[in-house]
């Protein structure tokens, strides 16, 4: 996991490259106050942005969850919320697996470490994470977040 404000992005973008770089800078680019909820495609289905308005919850009404098609920026632009996070391990147990319709797995296990975002944080997680989005800090608040969607 990489954890960045998007300030940092023209000092990251030296050490990456390909479609990060490209999803990096779609994010920095784009002012997302003026961005409906919805998907947009950058590159296609090889890089995509997923927008969307919702309400945290508490943490034990959220599932931690894996993907394997796709790695995920993704950026709180307005809100706050905590993502908990784990490397995937034998541990893990699965609970549903969605991974053939939606690239996405549920499990059962139990994080050892979090972030939290504020508005302008993100986070660029990775196959072999699994992580708990959209946790509640404290109260629960609205959070418009942007979720690219890299072809891993």
């Amino acid at each position: 996991m990489i954890v960045a404000n998007i300030d940092d992005i023209p000092k990251m973008l030296q050490y990456v490259d390909g479609n990060l770089a490209k999803a990096l800078r779609y994010i920095a680019q784009t002012d997302f106050s003026r961005v409906a909820d919805g998907q947009y495609e950058i590159e296609g289905r090889d890089i995509y942005a997923g927008v969307n308005t919702y309400m945290t919850e508490p943490k034990a009404d959220r599932r931690p969850e894996k993907h394997t098609k796709y790695i995920d920026v993704q950026l709180v632009a307005r809100g706050e919320e905590e993502i908990f996070v784990m490397p995937y391990n034998l541990a893990c147990i699965p609970t549903e697996d969605c991974m053939e319709e939606r690239d996405v797995a549920f499990y059962s296990c139990v994080e050892r470490n979090s972030v939290k975002l504020k508005a302008g944080d993100f986070a660029v997680i990775y196959p072999w994470e699994i992580h708990r989005p959209n946790c509640a800090l404290g109260e629960p608040c609205e959070v418009q977040k942007v979720v690219v969607k890299i072809k891993a």
